[in-house]
Protein backbone atom coordinates (compact mmCIF):
# COMPACT_ATOMS: atom_id res chain seq x y z
CA UNK A 1 0.00 0.00 0.00
CA UNK A 2 1.06 3.74 -0.56
CA UNK A 3 3.01 5.04 2.41
CA UNK A 4 4.38 1.96 3.51
CA UNK A 5 7.98 1.88 2.48
CA UNK A 6 10.71 3.32 3.44
CA UNK A 7 12.64 5.95 1.22
CA UNK A 8 15.48 2.79 0.85
CA UNK A 9 12.41 1.19 -0.96
CA UNK A 10 11.86 -1.28 1.45
CA UNK A 11 8.40 -1.94 3.27
CA UNK A 12 8.46 -0.08 6.44
CA UNK A 13 8.66 -2.33 9.93
CA UNK A 14 7.26 -1.69 12.61
CA UNK A 15 7.19 -3.29 15.69
CA UNK A 16 4.35 -2.97 18.26
CA UNK A 17 4.83 -3.27 22.44
CA UNK A 18 1.27 -3.75 24.66
CA UNK A 19 -1.32 -6.23 23.42
CA UNK A 20 -4.15 -4.69 25.83
CA UNK A 21 -7.87 -3.88 24.42
CA UNK A 22 -6.27 -0.54 22.30
CA UNK A 23 -2.89 -1.84 21.74
CA UNK A 24 -3.94 -5.06 20.36
CA UNK A 25 -6.42 -3.29 18.02
CA UNK A 26 -3.88 -0.83 16.73
CA UNK A 27 -1.56 -3.51 16.17
CA UNK A 28 -4.53 -5.54 13.63
CA UNK A 29 -4.80 -2.20 12.05
CA UNK A 30 -1.17 -1.41 10.96
CA UNK A 31 -0.71 -5.03 9.78
CA UNK A 32 -4.16 -5.36 7.60
CA UNK A 33 -2.88 -2.21 6.11
CA UNK A 34 0.22 -3.84 4.66
CA UNK A 35 3.01 -2.70 7.43
CA UNK A 36 5.18 -5.76 8.41
CA UNK A 37 4.76 -5.68 11.93
CA UNK A 38 6.40 -7.84 15.00
CA UNK A 39 5.37 -8.03 18.45
CA UNK A 40 6.54 -9.21 21.69
CA UNK A 41 5.08 -11.47 24.62
CA UNK A 42 1.66 -10.80 26.39
CA UNK A 43 -0.34 -12.39 28.70
CA UNK A 44 -3.58 -12.22 26.12
CA UNK A 45 -1.65 -14.73 24.98
CA UNK A 46 -4.84 -15.03 22.08
CA UNK A 47 -4.08 -11.55 20.61
CA UNK A 48 -0.15 -12.26 20.16
CA UNK A 49 -1.22 -15.83 18.56
CA UNK A 50 -4.25 -14.16 15.96
CA UNK A 51 -1.55 -11.26 14.92
CA UNK A 52 1.28 -14.34 14.20
CA UNK A 53 -1.69 -16.08 12.23
CA UNK A 54 -1.95 -13.50 9.84
CA UNK A 55 1.70 -12.38 9.45
CA UNK A 56 2.95 -10.73 12.47
CA UNK A 57 6.53 -11.71 13.58
CA UNK A 58 6.90 -12.84 17.56
CA UNK A 59 10.39 -11.63 19.14
CA UNK A 60 11.98 -12.36 22.39
CA UNK A 61 12.07 -8.37 23.69
CA UNK A 62 11.80 -4.48 23.22
CA UNK A 63 16.00 -4.51 21.97
CA UNK A 64 15.36 -7.09 19.48
CA UNK A 65 12.17 -5.57 18.22
CA UNK A 66 13.63 -1.92 17.93
CA UNK A 67 16.97 -3.44 16.51
CA UNK A 68 15.17 -4.95 13.59
CA UNK A 69 12.29 -2.28 13.04
CA UNK A 70 11.79 1.16 11.79
CA UNK A 71 9.26 2.09 13.94
CA UNK A 72 8.29 0.77 17.52
CA UNK A 73 4.65 1.40 18.54
CA UNK A 74 4.22 1.93 22.51
CA UNK A 75 0.82 1.20 24.20
CA UNK A 76 0.92 0.24 27.97
CA UNK A 77 -0.56 1.65 31.09
CA UNK A 78 1.51 4.60 31.60
CA UNK A 79 4.66 6.17 32.70
CA UNK A 80 6.10 3.29 34.88
CA UNK A 81 5.72 0.67 32.12
CA UNK A 82 7.85 3.16 29.47
CA UNK A 83 10.27 3.72 31.13
CA UNK A 84 10.54 0.16 31.73
CA UNK A 85 10.44 -0.49 28.09
CA UNK A 86 13.14 2.60 27.29
CA UNK A 87 15.37 1.88 29.65
CA UNK A 88 15.04 -1.17 31.54
CA UNK A 89 16.67 -4.83 31.06
CA UNK A 90 16.49 -6.06 27.29
CA UNK A 91 15.11 -2.39 26.39
CA UNK A 92 14.51 -0.57 23.51
CA UNK A 93 17.33 1.99 24.13
CA UNK A 94 19.33 -1.59 23.91
CA UNK A 95 18.16 -1.65 20.39
CA UNK A 96 18.14 1.82 19.12
CA UNK A 97 19.60 2.57 15.69
CA UNK A 98 19.99 5.76 13.46
CA UNK A 99 16.53 6.44 12.23
CA UNK A 100 14.15 4.03 14.22
CA UNK A 101 11.05 6.52 15.48
CA UNK A 102 9.79 5.45 18.99
CA UNK A 103 6.11 6.19 19.15
CA UNK A 104 4.25 6.25 22.67
CA UNK A 105 0.50 6.14 22.85
CA UNK A 106 0.40 5.54 26.02
CA UNK A 107 -0.89 8.14 28.76
CA UNK A 108 2.25 9.22 30.34
CA UNK A 109 3.54 11.99 32.73
CA UNK A 110 4.42 14.90 29.97
CA UNK A 111 8.45 15.28 31.92
CA UNK A 112 9.21 11.63 29.72
CA UNK A 113 9.16 12.76 26.95
CA UNK A 114 11.94 15.47 27.16
CA UNK A 115 14.06 12.83 28.52
CA UNK A 116 13.03 10.17 25.60
CA UNK A 117 14.25 12.40 23.16
CA UNK A 118 17.36 13.44 24.39
CA UNK A 119 18.12 9.42 25.27
CA UNK A 120 17.11 8.21 21.62
CA UNK A 121 19.16 10.88 20.31
CA UNK A 122 22.06 9.73 21.44
CA UNK A 123 21.31 7.04 18.97
CA UNK A 124 20.22 8.67 16.23
CA UNK A 125 16.96 7.69 16.75
CA UNK A 126 13.63 10.20 17.34
CA UNK A 127 10.73 9.76 19.76
CA UNK A 128 6.51 10.97 19.72
CA UNK A 129 4.57 11.02 22.13
CA UNK A 130 1.25 10.35 20.91
CA UNK A 131 -1.94 8.82 22.81
CA UNK A 132 -5.05 8.20 21.63
CA UNK A 133 -8.81 9.46 22.29
CA UNK A 134 -11.50 7.07 22.46
CA UNK A 135 -12.39 3.39 23.44
CA UNK A 136 -11.42 -0.18 22.45
CA UNK A 137 -14.59 -0.32 19.83
CA UNK A 138 -13.21 2.53 17.72
CA UNK A 139 -9.53 1.17 18.16
CA UNK A 140 -11.03 -1.89 16.45
CA UNK A 141 -12.68 0.58 13.79
CA UNK A 142 -8.96 2.25 13.09
CA UNK A 143 -11.04 5.54 14.22
CA UNK A 144 -9.04 6.78 16.84
CA UNK A 145 -7.72 10.39 17.57
CA UNK A 146 -3.52 11.07 17.83
CA UNK A 147 -2.49 13.41 20.23
CA UNK A 148 0.90 14.19 19.04
CA UNK A 149 3.97 16.11 20.78
CA UNK A 150 7.25 16.31 18.87
CA UNK A 151 8.85 16.87 15.48
CA UNK A 152 6.60 18.04 12.80
CA UNK A 153 8.85 16.14 10.18
CA UNK A 154 9.03 12.90 12.72
CA UNK A 155 5.16 12.87 12.19
CA UNK A 156 5.49 12.79 8.56
CA UNK A 157 7.46 9.88 8.31
CA UNK A 158 5.14 7.99 10.88
CA UNK A 159 1.37 9.57 9.66
CA UNK A 160 0.85 6.47 7.33
CA UNK A 161 1.07 4.52 10.16
CA UNK A 162 -1.74 6.51 12.74
CA UNK A 163 -3.65 6.55 9.59
CA UNK A 164 -4.28 2.69 9.88
CA UNK A 165 -5.41 3.10 13.32
CA UNK A 166 -6.81 6.78 13.62
CA UNK A 167 -9.51 9.15 12.08
CA UNK A 168 -8.04 12.21 12.75
CA UNK A 169 -4.15 13.29 13.93
CA UNK A 170 -3.73 15.69 15.70
CA UNK A 171 -0.09 17.60 16.15
CA UNK A 172 -0.43 19.87 19.56
CA UNK A 173 3.70 20.64 19.61
CA UNK A 174 6.29 20.40 21.30
CA UNK A 175 7.33 17.00 22.95
CA UNK A 176 5.08 16.57 25.76
CA UNK A 177 2.48 18.36 24.00
CA UNK A 178 0.69 15.00 23.55
CA UNK A 179 1.09 13.69 26.75
CA UNK A 180 -0.12 17.07 27.78
CA UNK A 181 -3.54 17.23 25.71
CA UNK A 182 -4.26 13.52 26.98
CA UNK A 183 -4.36 14.23 30.67
CA UNK A 184 -6.49 17.84 29.75
CA UNK A 185 -9.24 15.72 27.92
CA UNK A 186 -9.25 12.80 30.65
CA UNK A 187 -9.73 15.19 33.57
CA UNK A 188 -12.58 16.86 31.09
CA UNK A 189 -13.90 13.23 30.44
CA UNK A 190 -13.75 11.67 34.33
CA UNK A 191 -15.57 15.02 35.60
CA UNK A 192 -18.24 14.64 33.69
CA UNK A 193 -18.77 11.14 34.88
CA UNK A 194 -18.18 12.11 38.28
CA UNK A 195 -20.75 15.10 37.84
CA UNK A 196 -23.69 12.18 36.46
CA UNK A 197 -22.85 10.02 39.07
CA UNK A 198 -23.62 12.31 41.80
CA UNK A 199 -26.11 13.89 39.71
CA UNK A 200 -28.02 10.57 38.85
CA UNK A 201 -27.33 9.32 42.53
CA UNK A 202 -29.57 12.70 43.94
CA UNK A 203 -32.32 12.14 41.11
CA UNK A 204 -32.27 7.81 42.37
CA UNK A 205 -32.47 9.29 46.32
CA UNK A 206 -35.16 11.82 45.46
CA UNK A 207 -37.59 9.59 43.73
CA UNK A 208 -37.34 10.75 39.99
CA UNK A 209 -38.00 7.92 37.49
CA UNK A 210 -34.59 7.55 35.95
CA UNK A 211 -35.79 6.64 32.37
CA UNK A 212 -37.56 10.04 32.03
CA UNK A 213 -35.06 12.14 33.87
CA UNK A 214 -32.24 10.44 31.37
CA UNK A 215 -34.37 10.89 28.72
CA UNK A 216 -34.73 14.82 29.16
CA UNK A 217 -30.64 15.09 29.63
CA UNK A 218 -30.44 13.81 26.32
CA UNK A 219 -32.29 16.55 25.03
CA UNK A 220 -30.25 19.46 27.32
CA UNK A 221 -27.06 20.86 28.00
CA UNK A 222 -26.16 17.79 30.37
CA UNK A 223 -25.70 15.69 27.34
CA UNK A 224 -22.46 14.82 25.76
CA UNK A 225 -19.88 12.00 24.84
CA UNK A 226 -18.78 10.92 28.41
CA UNK A 227 -22.93 10.74 29.13
CA UNK A 228 -23.73 8.26 25.66
CA UNK A 229 -20.57 6.04 27.13
CA UNK A 230 -21.69 5.47 30.78
CA UNK A 231 -25.11 5.99 31.51
CA UNK A 232 -26.22 3.46 29.59
CA UNK A 233 -25.46 1.31 32.83
CA UNK A 234 -27.98 2.97 34.80
CA UNK A 235 -30.44 1.68 32.06
CA UNK A 236 -29.54 -1.89 31.12
CA UNK A 237 -26.50 -2.22 33.31
CA UNK A 238 -24.15 -2.27 30.16
CA UNK A 239 -20.64 -1.28 31.62
CA UNK A 240 -19.05 -1.74 28.01
CA UNK A 241 -19.48 2.58 26.71
CA UNK A 242 -16.03 3.12 28.82
CA UNK A 243 -13.71 0.26 29.05
CA UNK A 244 -11.01 2.19 31.45
CA UNK A 245 -10.72 0.77 34.87
CA UNK A 246 -11.44 3.12 37.89
CA UNK A 247 -7.93 2.77 38.90
CA UNK A 248 -6.30 4.12 35.80
CA UNK A 249 -8.38 6.91 36.46
CA UNK A 250 -6.82 7.91 39.59
CA UNK A 251 -3.28 7.74 37.97
CA UNK A 252 -4.84 9.89 34.85
CA UNK A 253 -6.38 11.88 37.73
CA UNK A 254 -3.11 12.37 40.02
CA UNK A 255 -1.26 13.42 36.30
CA UNK A 256 -3.38 15.91 36.19
CA UNK A 257 -2.97 17.48 39.13
CA UNK A 258 0.23 17.43 39.08
CA UNK A 259 0.33 18.94 35.46
CA UNK A 260 -2.04 21.66 36.84
CA UNK A 261 0.13 22.30 40.01
CA UNK A 262 2.99 22.35 37.66
CA UNK A 263 1.22 25.16 35.77
CA UNK A 264 -0.06 27.29 38.80
CA UNK A 265 -3.42 26.57 37.56
CA UNK A 266 -6.18 26.05 40.44
CA UNK A 267 -7.07 22.59 40.56
CA UNK A 268 -10.42 22.48 42.87
CA UNK A 269 -12.68 20.30 40.78
CA UNK A 270 -9.57 17.96 39.78
CA UNK A 271 -8.92 16.91 43.00
CA UNK A 272 -12.47 16.07 44.13
CA UNK A 273 -12.43 13.95 40.58
CA UNK A 274 -9.36 12.41 41.87
CA UNK A 275 -10.62 11.56 45.17
CA UNK A 276 -14.17 10.10 43.92
CA UNK A 277 -11.70 7.76 41.86
CA UNK A 278 -9.59 7.34 44.80
CA UNK A 279 -12.98 6.36 47.16
CA UNK A 280 -13.94 4.17 44.40
CA UNK A 281 -11.10 1.64 44.23
CA UNK A 282 -10.56 1.62 47.74
CA UNK A 283 -14.13 0.24 47.89
CA UNK A 284 -13.05 -2.17 45.79
CA UNK A 285 -14.06 -0.66 42.23
CA UNK A 286 -10.43 -0.19 40.86
CA UNK A 287 -10.90 -2.54 38.53
CA UNK A 288 -14.36 -2.52 37.25
CA UNK A 289 -15.09 -0.10 34.43
CA UNK A 290 -15.68 3.72 34.81
CA UNK A 291 -19.39 3.68 34.59
CA UNK A 292 -19.66 1.26 37.78
CA UNK A 293 -19.25 4.67 39.50
CA UNK A 294 -22.86 4.56 39.61
CA UNK A 295 -22.70 1.79 42.09
CA UNK A 296 -20.13 3.83 44.07
CA UNK A 297 -22.04 7.07 44.34
CA UNK A 298 -25.24 4.68 45.35
CA UNK A 299 -23.29 3.00 47.89
CA UNK A 300 -22.03 5.94 50.03
CA UNK A 301 -25.11 7.30 49.66
CA UNK A 302 -27.32 4.60 50.62
CA UNK A 303 -29.25 4.31 47.53
CA UNK A 304 -29.42 2.53 44.24
CA UNK A 305 -28.43 4.28 41.14
CA UNK A 306 -30.80 2.05 38.09
CA UNK A 307 -33.53 3.05 36.22
CA UNK A 308 -36.29 0.49 36.88
CA UNK A 309 -36.78 -1.87 34.05
CA UNK A 310 -39.50 -2.96 31.72
CA UNK A 311 -41.59 -6.11 32.77
CA UNK A 312 -41.10 -8.66 30.11
CA UNK A 313 -45.02 -9.86 30.24
CA UNK A 314 -46.68 -6.45 30.63
CA UNK A 315 -44.59 -3.89 29.19
CA UNK A 316 -45.02 -2.46 32.98
CA UNK A 317 -41.62 -0.75 34.74
CA UNK A 318 -41.33 -3.56 37.55
CA UNK A 319 -41.47 -2.81 40.84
Amino acid sequence: MEGTETKAGSRMRVGMIGMGMMGGAIARNILRHGFDLSVIGHRRREVIDSLIAEGAVEVANAAELARTCDVVMICVTGTRQVREILWGANSVLEGAHAGLVVVDSSTSDPELADEAVAALAEKGARFLDAPVNRTPKEAEQGRLNVLVGGDAATLETVRPIMATYSETVHHLGAPGAGYKAKLIHNFVAQANTTVLAEAMCTAAKVGLDLNEFVALCRLSGAHSKSFDRVVPYILTGDDSGQRFAMRNAVKDMWSYTQLASTAEVSGIVAEAVRQTYVIATNLGYGDSYVPRLFDVLGQINGTTVRAAQPDADHGQAAA
